[in-house]
């Protein structure tokens, strides 16, 4: 990893959206300017050489700043030397992407507790959801509800991320168990996504910070 951030220093975990007429570079950089610390760059119907391109920038605009990561493709992650790469369950099997990352970070996405307990095994950290239906992804798998994210967190030994419709008044109940926090419909469908990056930051991190000082 590039990085001298860990895990452990992320709060509010910025994905990417291809729905907002702004940039993902100006997404990104304004994430980053919100005190974001870990980035993941997503994009279902790009050209592999398109990812590259905006990899590369991504990458660039993170270093030292906040941990870079790739959604679904390997490849694209080790090419720019991303500091990880998310997996989700209809990609490459976890200990095969380890086997080709090595020590980069490694995320998967799991939606019940079997999928969670198994992707701990391999993964340094696991998104955990969705919380409640959400339009952002197709054929998403059923909503497991706040007290279901926070079951399964409390199960695993690594960090979790919940995503998946998170709401706004979810915060503080999520922050009793989850580690990084993913809303991505709830900012990015806001005309004040400047202001909603900085609150859902601010807001996870205080309520991090009262539970587990």
């Amino acid at each position: 990893m590039a990085s001298s951030l860990s895990l452990e220093d992320v709060n509010y975990y910025y994905i990417s959206s291809e729905d907002m007429e702004m940039s993902v570079s100006e997404q990104v950089s304004i994430a980053l300017d919100c005190g974001v610390k870990m980035i993941q760059y997503r994009n279902k119907n790009g050209t592999s050489r398109e990812m590259y391109r905006d990899a590369l920038k991504l990458k660039k605009l993170c270093l030292e700043r906040a941990l870079f990561i790739v959604n679904d493709r390997v490849d694209i992650a080790l090419a720019v030397e991303a500091d990880g790469v998310h997996l989700g369950q209809e990609d490459l099997p976890g200990e095969i992407a380890r086997c080709l990352i090595g020590d980069m970070i490694l995320g998967i996405s799991t939606h019940d507790l079997g999928q969670a307990e198994e992707a701990s095994k391999i993964a340094d950290y696991i998104g955990i959801g969705p919380v409640h239906k959400t339009a952002t992804k197709k054929n998403a798998d059923e909503a497991l509800g706040v007290q279901g994210i926070l079951d399964i967190a409390r199960t695993v030994d690594v960090p979790t991320a919940a995503i998946g419709g998170v709401r706004e008044a979810d915060i503080s109940q999520l922050a009793q168990e989850v580690d990084m926090l993913c809303a991505i419909s709830g900012v990015c469908c806001d005309e004040r996504f400047t202001e909603r990056v900085k609150h859902f930051e601010k807001h996870f991190h205080e309520e991090k910070r009262r539970l587990k000082p």
